[in-house]
């Protein structure tokens, strides 16, 4: 894999600390917010195109 690609897959998104919010519409479908928050250690107001910090684990993918 090249260098660009492995830097675009350190985000918050692939993190396994990032908790991603979502939001109800209408007719309680949940649709994904491009925001959420880091469990370690809780700081708020994180984007999913935010740069990874010191703590990223890659997060299991999804079965």
């Amino acid at each position: 894999m090249d260098e660009q690609k492995q830097e675009e897959l350190k985000t918050c998104q692939y993190c396994k600390h990032f908790l991603r919010h979502y939001t109800k519409c209408r007719y309680k479908q949940f649709f994904p917010l491009d925001v959420g928050h880091c469990i370690n250690p809780r700081l708020r107001d994180k984007r999913i195109d935010t740069p990874a910090c010191h703590r990223f684990v890659k997060a299991a993918k999804p079965k």
